[in-house]
């Protein structure tokens, strides 16, 4: 976003809290740009001579006194998600839910892919972006009326989508469940934000809609007004769909994906290929290599407790659990029940390490529950315990930020020393 702004000719002043030396990757990414730093803190006074303010998703804006600043001085502000909504001339498939939305995503934009070169569809091209791979802003100029767009929107991204007047072609809600409640201050509001995808009336033309809950349900169907009709629902394919990745969670994204495929009246044989060629995203139940008959997995997306339930019942293999991250204040009931009945062992580090080990003790065997003081000595506990077909699965069930700036950098570093074994 930052280096589209400067292409268009715009004065850039890049504002964050953090310092050069916790930003020194990002900082690096953009070294080569002319603009303006003001880092380890905000200053309202650099507001005085600001057109536009592009807000950051992650901001927390009711928590922001600098953002609060900027609705009292009415400082024009946006984000680079409206941005690219109001600048696309081609139709968008926006994707959203609480899990799963960036591998159907994925495996949506590689079957379209494959209608598209295979001349089976009627678009020209095929874009993925927003949540997953990055801004598309600077891929505008390559964007064309014929192409389509596979855009992944978070909550996050969508909050502030009602300012402009956008709807896409197809929304797509792949499921929904309470997630980052830290956020709002209740369920419905993180409701309310993810049923935004819909867009503006007259609202997307589709909306293809997977798991829902009944307080969901009503606030879609109240969204929608008298177009509920316009809702598909997402359908078990017959025959099963065949994949390469594991997991029931990865079948229910591919029928997503059918169902998304078939409204765009792409070949299901055309779909079903490509999905069963898809191999599956970084850091999302990705096989990182087998040793002594054991097979490890990085799970490291999984930064909440239900992604780690749906991990653990993708395999029907004995698994030994590496759990823990940074603490939240989330249930666990449900989710230590679930892990000491699938896994034999499991072992907990990070800052949850402690609470995520006595919720488990209070489920199962508390010989079956082991504490590390790092992901490497997790990792070495796990290697000792694990038998030959056996599944070392690291999937931690919280976020990464006690110990790694991201989910990315916390899964690179189990996938180095998976292979340092």
């Amino acid at each position: 976003m930052t280096r589209w702004l400067v292409r268009t000719g715009a004065s850039v002043t890049v504002t964050d809290r953090a310092d050069g030396d916790q930003l020194s990757e990002s900082l690096a990414e953009i070294g080569d740009l002319d603009l303006d730093l003001r880092l380890g803190g905000h200053d309202p006074a650099d507001l005085s001579a600001i057109d536009l303010v592009v807000v950051n998703p992650a901001v927390r804006k009711a928590e922001s006194d600098l953002f609060q600043e900027i609705v009292r001085r009415d400082v024009p502000w946006t984000t680079e998600m409206n941005l690219f909504c109001e600048r696309c001339g081609a139709p968008i498939v926006a994707v959203t839910g609480s899990y799963g939305k960036s591998t159907t995503c994925a495996m949506l934009a590689d079957a379209l892919t494959t209608g598209v070169v295979a001349k089976r569809i009627e678009y020209t091209g095929v874009h993925l972006g927003g949540n997953i791979g990055g801004s598309l802003l600077t891929d505008l100029p390559n964007i064309k009326p014929t192409d389509l767009v596979v855009l992944e929107m978070s909550d996050a991204q969508l909050e502030d989508v009602p300012r402009i007047r956008w709807a896409p072609k197809i929304a797509v809600i792949t499921n929904l469940s309470p997630h980052h409640l830290d956020r709002y201050n209740s369920y419905g509001e993180y409701i309310s934000a993810k049923l935004n995808v819909i867009g503006a009336p007259p609202h997307a033309d589709t909306v293809v809609a997977g798991d829902l809950d009944a307080e969901t349900e009503t606030a879609l169907a109240r969204a929608l007004s008298e177009k509920a009709e316009r809702i598909i629902r997402i359908e078990k394919p017959e025959p099963a769909v065949e994949l390469r990745v594991p997991g029931r969670h990865n079948l229910d994204n591919a029928a997503c994906v059918l169902s998304v495929c078939r409204l765009l009246s792409l070949d299901e044989t055309i779909a079903r290929s490509a999905l069963a060629e898809f191999k599956g995203l970084p850091h999302r139940l990705e096989f990182v290599r087998t040793i002594e008959g054991v097979d490890y997995y990085n799970d490291s997306k999984s930064t909440a407790p239900a992604a780690t339930v749906k991990a653990i019942a993708s395999f029907d293999r004995p698994i030994v659990a590496i759990v823990g991250g940074q603490r939240k204040d989330v249930p666990l009931d449900d989710w230590a029940n679930a892990l000491t009945q699938s896994c034999h062992t499991i072992i907990c580090t990070g800052e949850s390490g402690k609470v995520f080990g006595d919720a488990l003790r209070q489920a199962g065997d508390s010989r079956s529950i082991q504490e590390a003081n790092s992901l490497a000595d997790a990792l070495h506990s796990a290697k000792t315990a694990a038998q030959p077909g056996d599944i070392v699965l690291f999937s931690p069930g919280a976020p990464s930020f006690d110990n790694y700036p991201n989910f990315v950098a916390r899964g690179l570093h189990f996938v180095e020393l998976v292979n340092g074994l």
